[in-house]
């Protein structure tokens, strides 16, 4: 089947971000970063943890939605308000407070892994 000429014209392009801004960052040990967690769910926001590096970690990335940080994005900055993390060397898939489960996702984005790397070697040698 033949592409339309719309799909002839269309240019797609990949921008990834070359900085990422983290604005506030709290290690915990893994007990404490789940019970933060339930803290955030019983409070009614949702909370999946993401894990890469031997981390588990949750962040709180700046939304677009204001001029200043749709241009900083497209200077290839992003911001994050914070992030919470633990050192998790083996996966596992879900992290469990009492009755409740935290489901934690094995991530293959390349920022957030790098991301994990950085935080990871925080908590090897200190703020």
């Amino acid at each position: 089947m033949k592409g339309s000429a719309i799909d002839e014209d269309v240019k797609i392009s990949y921008k990834p971000a070359e900085e990422l801004i983290i604005l506030e960052k709290v290690a915990y040990d893994l007990t404490k970063l789940a019970e933060t967690c339930v803290l955030l769910i019983n409070a009614g926001r949702p909370v999946i943890l993401n894990w890469a590096e031997g981390v588990a970690f949750h962040h709180m990335p700046l939304p677009f939605n204001t001029k200043e940080l749709l241009r900083e994005r497209m200077k290839g900055r992003i911001y994050w308000a914070s992030v919470f993390y633990a050192s998790m060397p083996a996966y596992r898939s879900t992290l469990k407070v009492g009755a409740i489960e935290i489901p934690v996702v094995e991530t293959p984005n390349p920022l957030l892994r790098k991301a994990a790397r950085w935080m990871r070697d925080k908590l090897e040698v200190g703020p």
